[in-house]
């Protein structure tokens, strides 16, 4: 007699819907490529489309460098690569390649052009970052012109083509024989007549733009376009980044928080981010400003986190170009800490003794005199008014100073009698 054995089966589970199917497949094979095999994609791009230069992958940068003096950061391309649709990706990847071809040709005259200037805000501490990667010792001033909108923002001006955004220079107006405000006028008048008003209300009382050609943010200079919006007397406006430009009224504390929100998500998602800092409209001037009240302290909350990323990549920037250049100076870290008594964010720098120093600002100095020991610690402010000239301000637009010596034991006196902790100093 034969013993029958038992097979024991697995229940058998429901097959997902087919679209479900097709959605999980897209995601596989339609998977974006890595930063790395993006940039050998569009290293390979680029000196097939522009066989008279040689082109250099900085993978650590994640930027290439053209032999003619172009450097190509990726980022930006990278993550509209990514967002983009999968059928768009070659497009969108060749449409950059020629653009950076159509970049690297001379301008043509101002009468050729003059119908396609156009106004464009950059962040300013962005391309100071640039100017530190490429080792570029010239001031900020001398490679690019424009006017400041806030200490972080500068409007600059740009000709526009199919291909690409192309920045002008002081270079290039001298030849043009025209003034940086001549320009800008015709640019911006230019703006104006680009396209009718494109706006829709996010929430009650706050309006987005939705023009998507990348000069969203640089419409905040059309004046007329803030003032027909439904804000009331006082209009109110932040440019998280070139996409987008947010519009609400002074007096409207819910649509202030919300514009507070909805610039965090686009500064720390989305790409090519210009700025945390809200303006205020007085006639035709646009000034800085904070709101009294949760939407001032959410603001500044913001303010706080993207100036730490900022200084962040600012010190991975100099620590590389130290370390090509063979010099030792140390570079601080800007340090952002979440005080316990209130939740209010307190950022600090440490300054060790007898160390060359490259010193951020922050709220707060901690004076490491001997190791092990507890820090001396003092605000920026009184740091800077006792220690004078032995902290000399460096050329660059996130401000670092730079100290060679320890402060003397008379300065530390007077510091001691000024010490303060990380609980006691107000944000």
């Amino acid at each position: 007699m034969h013993r029958r054995l038992a097979c024991r089966q697995a229940p058998l589970l429901p097959l997902p819907p087919p679209a479900a199917v097709l959605t999980f497949l897209k995601n596989i094979f339609h998977r974006p490529p890595t930063a790395e095999n993006f940039a050998d994609m569009v290293l390979d791009a680029l000196r097939r489309a522009w066989p008279e230069h040689t082109f250099t992958l900085e993978r650590e940068k994640f930027q290439i460098q053209q032999s003619g003096g172009l450097l190509i950061n990726l980022h930006n391309i990278y993550a509209d690569y990514r967002r983009a649709d999968p059928a768009m990706r070659r497009q969108q990847l060749d449409r950059f390649v020629r653009g950076m071809v159509s970049a690297g040709s001379s301008e043509d005259v101002y009468e050729e052009v003059q119908g396609r200037l156009l106004p464009v805000l950059r962040n300013l501490s962005g391309v100071d970052l640039m100017r530190i990667e490429a080792a570029d010792e010239k001031a900020l001033t001398d490679i690019m012109s424009y006017c400041p909108l806030s200490d972080d923002l500068g409007i600059a001006l740009a000709i526009d083509s199919e291909l690409n955004i192309k920045q002008i220079g002081d270079d290039v107006l001298k030849r043009w024989n025209k003034t940086f405000d001549d320009v800008l006028q015709v640019a911006v008048d230019n703006l104006r007549h680009q396209a009718a008003p494109a706006f829709h209300e996010v929430s009650r009382g706050l309006f987005a733009s939705h023009y998507g050609d990348y000069y969203d943010a640089a419409r905040i200079l059309v004046h007329e376009l803030i003032w027909q919006l439904p804000v009331g007397a006082q209009p109110v406006a932040m440019v998280p980044n070139r996409s987008c430009l947010l519009v609400c009224g002074a007096d409207n504390e819910a649509a202030l928080i919300e514009m507070v929100g909805q610039a965090r998500r686009i500064l720390f998602e989305e790409s090519r981010p210009l700025s945390a800092d809200m303006f205020v409209l007085t006639d035709k001037t646009w000034a800085p400003w904070t709101p009294p009240g949760e939407p001032g302290r959410a603001l500044g909350r913001l303010q706080r986190e993207l100036l730490a990323s900022g200084y962040a990549e600012q010190k991975q920037a100099m620590d590389i170009a130290q370390e090509q250049a063979g010099t030792d100076v140390f570079v601080a870290t800007h340090t952002l800490v979440e005080r316990s008594a209130d939740g209010q964010l307190i950022s600090y720098a440490v300054l060790p003794r007898d160390v060359h120093t490259w010193l951020p600002t922050a709220d707060l100095v901690l004076l490491s005199e001997e190791e092990g020991e507890d820090p001396l610690i003092v605000t920026m402010a009184d740091f800077l008014e006792i220690s004078g000239s032995g902290a000399k301000r460096l050329p660059y637009v996130l401000p670092r100073y730079e100290v060679v010596e320890f402060p003397d034991a008379g300065c530390m006196a007077r510091l001691r009698a000024r010490a303060t902790s990380m609980d006691a100093v107000n944000v």
